[in-house]
């Protein structure tokens, strides 16, 4: 089963805000093992002359890529243009207003490295960065957020997680897109993100072409090091710092993929179809794009 993971840090102690270029190729090379085909390095808060350098490393090793690695998309920017009271586990004083300005600071000339821009769109005056980055086909995605309303993203990052939760009393962002037709819902469907019965009922009320499976997955995993430093935080194994806050996964997304299985969650047509096909649908890919990897069945 082919997978492709759009929202991942890293992984064998691997950490895409800080390794090296030739980490990246690492990286790419061993996840293939887990039959993930193609992925999105995702990238939290850092300062602009720091991201600025990662995108410019990740175009670099995109343009290097070799034939037994699976395929870097293209960054997937998670950090900077967050609400600071979802901040999570990242450091809110790394935040930008989300502007096309402070945008072009951080690409500079490298926009085309860029997949995915995950951001607050309540703090993004008259929806100008979000149809900015669509119109230059990078997904604008809303997470770590307060947002009430869908604006105009094309999806939602780690749902249910860095925003508000459904209630019965008032609408917010996390049940209008569960009930959009049309928007895209990353889901973490670790069973420690989200409950299972959550899970349950996501799988139940989403629509199975808009759901895309991801891992959120930190540097710590298949690694032997008991702890690491992210966000400027220790994390320890299990994904979590000291005070309980839940930082990413510990598994890759073929694992992830295989507790939905072993939970009867979903079939395994519906995981490829969420993991896969939905991506590449969602990222306005061609199949040809992953098609030297025809022999992971």
């Amino acid at each position: 089963m082919k997978l492709i993971d759009t929202h991942i840090h890293g992984g064998y102690g691997i950490n895409f805000n800080t390794c090296s270029l030739e980490d990246f190729h690492i990286f790419a090379r061993s996840i293939l093992k887990h039959n993930i085909v193609a992925f999105c390095p995702t990238l939290v808060g850092d300062s602009v002359s720091s991201l600025k350098a990662r995108i410019q490393m990740i175009k670099q090793a995109m343009n290097e890529q070799a034939n037994n690695e699976a395929i870097i998309l293209g960054a997937h920017l998670e950090g900077t243009f967050l609400n600071p009271k979802k901040s999570g586990i990242q450091n809110a004083g790394t935040f930008l207003n989300p502007t096309i300005e402070n945008f072009k600071k951080i690409t500079g000339e490298d926009i085309d490295a860029v997949k995915i821009v995950t951001l607050a769109p309540e703090l993004d005056k008259n929806g100008e960065l979000v149809d900015f980055l669509e119109s230059h086909n990078i997904r604008a995605h809303a997470g770590h957020t307060l947002a009430e309303s869908l604006y105009n993203v094309s999806a939602t990052t780690h749902h249910f997680n860095a925003m508000e939760p459904i209630t019965h009393k008032k609408s917010n962002i996390a049940l209008k897109a569960l009930l959009d037709e049309n928007i895209y819902c990353e889901i973490i469907a670790d069973s420690l993100h989200v409950a299972d019965d959550m899970l349950k009922l996501f799988f139940k009320v989403k629509n199975k072409d808009k759901i895309i499976l991801v891992s959120d997955a930190l540097p710590i995993a298949h690694s032997d090091l008991n702890s690491i430093v992210f966000c400027g935080k220790n994390i320890f194994k299990g994904g979590k710092d000291k005070d309980g806050t839940l930082a990413g996964s510990s598994n890759f997304l073929d694992e992830i993929a295989q507790n939905i299985l072993n939970k009867n969650l979903l079939t395994q047509d519906e995981i490829e179809k969420m993991a896969y096909i939905n991506v590449l649908k969602h990222l306005k890919l061609s199949d040809e794009i992953v098609s030297k990897f025809q022999n992971i069945k």
